[in-house]
């Protein structure tokens, strides 16, 4: 199945971040479920880990390399 991308901003330069956006845990771990990942370009990395994952999720970056096919602001949310 093909994930559903949607989009924040209007930056479409290649994606080289992405933030994944987890839940809050109970069971006493530093994160929980994956819930989104967005993808930022290098410019807008801290944006996205600052205003586009929040509250109450917890933004983490996964990788810092360039990201096949995805342009900065693609959100992909947990199914």
């Amino acid at each position: 199945m093909t994930p559903t991308v949607r989009r924040i901003g209007t930056c479409t330069e290649p994606a080289t971040v992405l933030i994944e956006g987890r839940s809050q845990d109970d069971g006493g771990l530093a994160y929980g479920p994956l819930e989104t990942q967005v993808y930022a370009c290098d410019e807008h990395a801290r944006t996205a880990r600052t205003e586009w994952v929040v509250p109450p999720l917890t933004p983490f970056t996964a990788i810092a390399e360039p990201v096949a096919g995805r342009r900065c602001g693609d959100v992909v949310d947990a199914d």
